[in-house]
């Protein structure tokens, strides 16, 4: 009796409900059109009650992950763009995104554990790595997510892995990567920003330009406050001045309030 009552104690001889899969997907399915419509914990509410009936259903531990990442990025927002918070203020800001991105890690190591072949989920934990600045768990996450030939947005996944290595400073590898998934999806914004930095790095400025050309020219489709940024010091690179004064004013008017203005704002007051 004694060894029963241990082993009911850590979950040895306990009887388990059985599983509801059927559940489970319909309790997903609700969560992720309250996630659609930004109903937060609405979503998460029903992603728990998914699991409750099916611990193992893979895409609500994804689902989980890519709203822990949102929310991590909503907390960086309050830090960088809305506000360019110092100080004490900006540490406990940057904490608890820290936290929301180790929370989407958590889910998402757990998505792909109880579904290896689970490329969506692969490159959500690359971003959440991306985030945590483990680089080599970020490219290892981002291949994994590659390895699947259906996967309908590998550029996604390529802009990750060529940013990983970017922030390794394996500059050729992250210019393999992002010259990829520029070349498959010329329209990709992130990643001809993340390029035109690799070539910046490379002393390539030409390169650089014309590669971050079209995000500099729709600003619209590609609201991009950094590329605005990174497109002054390229035309100040090249001495064309009135342009970078362009760059750094768009860059200043996009959002005001935040760090990259703040950088863009200094940076047209030294060529003046």
């Amino acid at each position: 009796m004694g060894t029963c009552l241990a082993l009911l104690i850590n979950s040895g001889c306990a009887s388990h409900p059985k599983r509801d899969p059927e559940q489970s997907q319909i309790r997903y399915q609700l969560a992720a059109g309250y996630s659609r419509n930004e109903r937060v914990e609405a979503a998460i509410e029903e992603l728990q009650k998914a699991l409750e009936a099916d611990p193992e259903n893979a895409d609500a531990y994804n689902l989980l992950g890519l709203i822990a990442i949102r929310q991590g990025h909503d907390y960086m927002a309050q830090l960088e763009n809305k506000s360019c918070l110092k100080g004490r203020d900006a540490e406990l800001v940057r904490t608890e995104a820290q936290t929301k991105f180790k929370e989407a890690a958590k889910h998402l190591h757990k998505a792909v554990e109880l579904r290896p072949q689970f490329p969506e989920a692969w490159n959500n934990l690359s971003v959440a790595e991306l985030q945590l600045q483990s680089w080599d768990a970020a490219i290892e996450a981002a291949q994994n997510a590659l390895k699947d030939p259906l996967y309908p947005i590998p550029e996604f996944a390529r802009a990750n892995l060529g940013w990983a290595y970017y922030q390794k400073k394996d500059i050729q590898s992250a210019w393999k990567e992002l010259h990829e998934a520029v070349s498959r999806s010329p329209g990709f914004c992130v990643g001809r920003y993340r390029l035109a930095k690799v070539y910046l790095d490379r002393g390539e400025v030409d390169q650089a330009a014309d590669v971050l050309a079209p995000l500099l020219s729709d600003v619209k489709r590609c609201p991009i406050q950094e590329a605005q940024l990174l497109g002054g010091l390229l035309s100040e690179r090249k001495r064309e001045i009135a342009s970078a004064r362009e760059s750094f004013q768009h860059c200043v008017d996009m959002d005001p309030r935040s760090c990259v203005a703040d950088e863009c704002r200094r940076y047209a007051q030294l060529i003046q």
